[in-house]
């Protein structure tokens, strides 16, 4: 398998790739912006968290949109981080089909967590890319996500952890991890079955956990500094 996919190393997926990732993302973008416009009325530091986090995900989509504009080649290579992209492609592709197949309409998809399913299946398709030639301008796009993806979201959930309860509900912030359980502290989360407890780990905590809190902002992080090296020298 790995002999077939170098065969189609170079392979320009331009057309396809920023089609699939600018509308995964995008679409992101209505139900954002509905909810913030519904909700103007609630504590303004709760509106004024939301608003952050509606800019912060539609700087995605913006930032694929000048890449297209640039005209920036996605070049098909064959990687360690593509091998990464292929299994998000059909892990998350498989939770989204099956989520459809209970029942939800794709209302409730875009309502109730889309990016839980999208983003991972737009970056994946953008990880089978030659992320070598992407300039640096796209980075920094991406770094307000980046940044609040892995910063902020993790700050949230191991102070959340450390103490019990959630630190900044006042704010509207997440209360993970317990949220990913369907929990509110640690007393409740242990008196779950084992497994439920196994289900929400695996469904709802590693999901969101290696992808948004850790990989997305990392690789991201990575080709900034790496582009920053490549300007000095």
């Amino acid at each position: 398998m790995e002999c077939n996919f170098k065969k189609i190393n170079g392979t320009d997926l331009s057309k396809i790739i920023y089609s699939i990732i600018i509308f995964l993302t995008g679409v992101y973008i209505i139900p954002n912006l509905y909810k913030l416009a519904t909700e103007w009325d609630r504590a303004p530091m709760i509106v004024a968290t939301f608003l952050v986090y509606v800019v912060v995900f539609t700087l995605v989509p913006i930032s694929f949109v000048y890449l297209a504009l640039k005209k920036v080649k996605l070049e098909f290579k064959f990687s360690f981080l593509s091998v990464i992209g292929i299994i998000l492609i059909v892990i998350f592709s498989h939770g989204l089909i099956e989520y459809l197949f209970q029942g939800h309409s794709l209302s409730e998809i875009l309502n109730i967590g889309a990016d839980h399913w999208l983003f991972p299946i737009a970056f994946g398709f953008f990880y089978l890319c030659n992320l070598n030639k992407i300039p640096k301008r796209f980075w920094l796009l991406l770094l307000p996500f980046a940044i609040f993806a892995f910063v902020i979201g993790n700050a949230i959930l191991i102070g959340n952890a450390v103490f019990n309860t959630n630190i900044l509900q006042s704010i509207g912030a997440p209360n993970f991890p317990f949220a990913f359980f369907g929990v509110n502290n640690w007393q409740e989360l242990l008196a779950l079955p084992n497994q439920r407890i196994l289900d929400g780990f695996i469904d709802e905590f590693l999901q969101e956990f290696l992808t948004f809190f850790t990989l997305f902002p990392l690789v991201i992080f990575y080709y900034l500094i790496k582009k920053g090296k490549e300007k000095k020298s």
